[in-house]
């Protein structure tokens, strides 16, 4: 059972101090620009991104930056991007669960960490419920680890089935759920199928967050994204998407989902080079707008329009000011 709460306000809270959260859709340059504010203002940053936990997947996931992979460096447990410190990179392998209670867990312990060391925490990515379960807001009770067997034997069955094999098993949920979506509707179909474990109800972040959010225009957005995408594609995704076969990864979730499904069905002659690169960037375009609809939700992040020229200076001014009057 998932729930939001302001905050875990029963249980004990295991660090003090100021987070800076900064949020947004992919293509606005969340990371980049929280290693200049970390170099301004001290601090170190744990990366918010269900994509990037994975081992092996940097391209692919946006880990590795396209303009001076030089200036990275990576040491035990985090990878250090212009002497910036980042967590939450290469945390699993891409055969390996690894829920969203397991990084609020492993978010609250970095957390810990780096405030004993004197510097600021900058939480930082695009995977909302990542974010939300971190900060209290999403609140996880219990936890049903995925069916890989029953997962195949639903990818074989039509869009209608699914539909009507959810409507059967709980029709809330079916309401609730993007109906035209396989993938969502399987993962929906697992949970009810799934045993329910209950969780240890996870320490309550004791800090104050300071919500900043990157945002655009949709199209400025999209013309981002396909740049990236065109870069990523001449720049190792597919030798990269080639190793991890090559390792056996191709039945996880991981190569199914975002980019990755597409650079596979690409390998395998499915579909020609223009038309993978030109599904890839539409289905990036369809991933901004659920990450757009998911931070709205919060009522406490500040926006920044990221095709403004003065962006990064106004969100350095407005965190500084934050830190120092709070």
């Amino acid at each position: 059972m998932e729930s939001f709460e302001e905050e875990r306000t029963s249980m004990k809270a295991i660090v003090i101090g100021r987070a800076i959260v900064i949020v947004g859709p992919t293509s606005t340059g969340k990371t980049s620009l929280s290693v200049e504010l970390c170099k301004k203002l001290g601090g170190e940053i744990i990366s918010a991104d269900s994509r990037q936990i994975y081992k092996h997947m940097d391209v692919g996931t946006g880990k590795l930056p396209l303009g001076n992979p030089s200036d990275i460096k990576k040491g035990e447990g985090f990878w250090e991007l212009d002497g910036i410190k980042v967590w939450g990179y290469d945390l699993v392998s891409p055969d390996q669960y690894f829920s969203s209670y397991d990084f609020a867990k492993y978010a609250l312990e970095k957390t810990g960490e780096i405030f004993s060391r004197g510097k600021n925490v900058f939480l930082v990515g695009g995977t909302g419920y990542y974010v939300d379960t971190v900060t209290g807001k999403l609140v996880l009770n219990t936890n049903i680890e995925p069916d890989f067997e029953l997962r195949a034997e639903l990818e074989n069955k039509p869009l209608p089935e699914l539909q009507s094999l959810l409507t059967s098993l709980n029709l809330e949920a079916f309401k609730k759920i993007d109906k035209n979506n396989p993938v969502r509707l399987i993962r929906a179909i697992e949970k009810e199928k799934g045993v329910k474990k209950n969780l240890t109800p996870l320490p309550r972040f004791g800090a104050e967050f300071i919500y900043i959010g990157l945002t655009g225009p949709r199209e400025f957005l999209y013309s981002k994204a396909d740049k990236w995408v065109e870069a990523v594609w001449k720049n190792g995704l597919i030798p990269e998407t080639e190793k991890l076969l090559s390792m056996n990864f191709g039945p996880f979730p991981p190569l199914r989902g975002l980019v990755y499904k597409t650079a596979v069905s690409f390998l395998n002659k499915e579909i020609p080079q223009d038309g993978a690169v030109q599904r890839i960037k539409f289905d990036i375009h369809a991933y901004i707008r659920r990450q757009q609809t998911w931070f709205k939700r919060n009522p406490n992040i500040s926006w920044f329009d990221v095709s403004v020229d003065s962006y990064g200076e106004n969100v350095y001014n407005f965190t500084k000011e934050k830190l120092k009057n709070g």
